[in-house]
C-alpha cells in the first residue's frame, strides 16, 4: 500500500501527456494571438503614415499594405466570430474591430497625404533655422 500511495503522490506532480482541452480551443486561442498581431501592425503602420510620407511610392505602399492587412484581419476576425471565439474576452468585440478596420482601410485608400505637411504645427527644427536665418540677416 506504501508503494501505491507514493506512485501518486509524483503523479499529481507529472505534466499530463495530453492537454486538457481539446484541438478546437488551441486552434481559437492561436487564431486570436495572430489577429491581435495583426491588429497592432495596423496600429504601427497607422501611426507611422506621416513618416512614411515623406516618399510617395513608400507612402503608396504603405497605404496598399495597410488597406489589405486591414480587410484581411477584419474577415479573420468575423470567422474568428462565427467560429465561438471571444475576442480579448468580449464576443461583440471582433465585430466592431472587424467595423473599425474597415473604415480605415477605406479612409486610407481615399485619403493620401502625398508628401504634404497636415500637422499644421510648427517644426522646432523648421523655427531654428527660419531663426537663424534672420538673424544672419540682421
Amino acid at each position: 500500500m506504501g508503494g501505491l500511495e507514493s506512485s501518486s503522490y509524483f503523479a499529481q506532480f507529472q505534466r499530463p501527456t495530453e492537454p486538457n482541452w481539446d484541438r478546437g480551443e488551441s486552434m481559437l486561442e492561436l487564431f486570436e494571438s495572430v489577429l491581435s498581431w495583426s491588429c497592432g501592425l495596423v496600429v504601427v503602420i497607422w501611426i507611422s503614415i506621416g513618416t512614411l510620407a515623406r516618399s510617395e511610392k513608400i507612402e503608396r505602399l504603405s497605404h496598399n499594405v495597410m488597406t489589405i492587412l486591414c480587410f484581411l484581419t477584419a474577415i479573420g476576425l468575423v470567422v474568428f466570430h462565427f467560429s465561438g471565439g471571444l475576442f480579448w474576452g468580449s464576443p461583440p468585440m471582433a465585430n466592431f474591430l472587424a467595423l473599425v478596420l474597415v473604415v480605415m482601410g477605406l479612409t486610407s485608400q481615399i485619403i493620401p497625404i502625398k508628401g504634404e505637411e497636415i500637422q499644421g504645427e510648427p517644426n522646432p527644427h523648421h523655427l531654428m533655422k527660419i531663426r537663424r536665418e534672420r538673424d544672419s540677416e540682421e
